[in-house]
């Protein structure tokens, strides 16, 4: 008799126990549910710290719109189309940021980042080729503007050089320097055109005393040489292909006409003038 009431004890103590965690986990149920419908009244939750290694944000259909993520440089954050094209980047690059824009072909079509020698800013035409540069260090002359053909050659370029004076250039499609404009610093601004070969046949450049020119031959040497004085005006020189001059006419002291005539090794020359005095 004894042993049958101990069982019957026992088995009232566990109906009791199951019925006690069934309350807990009905109450807490209640309070999970009033708590949601609470937030829910007052408004979205705010979280103070999130620590994720990525997050995706996704469409309706399950696409990636959004996408925080990191790199081995650092984080970045991406964008893209309805159809997973990737079309925006901002993330970093061993120098410092860096952003990268696609058209929704993916072709790379815009790029803003730092690099070793400063910023730099890109373009790309529709088939992914590079149109125009401006950089901090292209040309290795200092801040720049490059401009490239159809296949990626640049052809036209403005820049700084190391002294901070203004420097404009112009290649052919080859890659051939044919035109370069300079400073010539307390002076004043310098043309150079040259031929594909990097010869150089005309100078054009700004001195104290006005404007010089210098015509030179295939051989790069100085045939027809033309400048101007404060004190008597224009004069020009016109050298055999040695370089040996043998025409000069400029302007004297008395503000008449002269010419200078020359032998092949600038010898013999003979003197021509106005008469004094003379009018026809």
């Amino acid at each position: 008799m004894k042993n049958e009431r101990l069982d019957k004890l026992e088995q009232e103590l566990t109906a009791m126990k199951r019925s006690t965690r069934r309350w807990r986990g009905a109450t807490l149920g209640l309070l999970i549910c009033a708590g949601l419908f609470a937030a829910d009244a007052v408004g979205p939750t705010v979280i103070d710290h999130l620590v994720v290694r990525k997050l995706d944000v996704i469409t309706d259909e399950g696409q990636v719109a959004l996408s925080l993520s990191q790199s081995e440089t650092g984080g970045q954050i991406d964008l893209y189309s309805s159809n997973g094209t990737n079309l925006l980047r901002l993330g970093t690059n061993a120098s410092g940021g860096d952003m990268a824009v696609w058209n929704r072909e993916g072709t790379s079509v815009a790029g803003l980042w730092s690099g070793d020698d400063g910023g730099v800013f890109s373009l790309w035409n529709k088939e992914g080729l590079e149109n125009t540069i401006v950089s901090s260090g292209a040309m290795v002359l200092g801040s720049s503007l490059a401009v490239n053909n159809d296949a990626g050659v640049p052809v036209f370029a403005i820049a700084s050089d190391d002294a901070g004076d203004g420097r404009m250039q112009l290649v052919d499609h080859a890659g051939n320097l044919v035109f370069d404009a300079r400073t010539i610093p307390g002076v004043g601004g310098a043309i150079v055109l040259k031929t594909v070969e990097g010869k150089r046949v005309v100078m054009l450049a700004a001195t104290s005393e006005g404007g010089t020119m210098n015509l030179m031959n295939a051989r790069g040497v100085p045939v027809v040489l033309a400048s101007t004085s404060n004190n008597h005006g224009g004069a020009i020189t016109i050298a055999n292909e040695r370089g040996m001059s043998v025409v000069t006419a400029k302007a004297d002291d008395e503000q008449r006409g002269a010419m200078n005539i020359s032998d092949a090794d600038g010898n013999g020359t003979r003197r021509i003038r106005p008469l004094r005095g003379y009018s026809p």
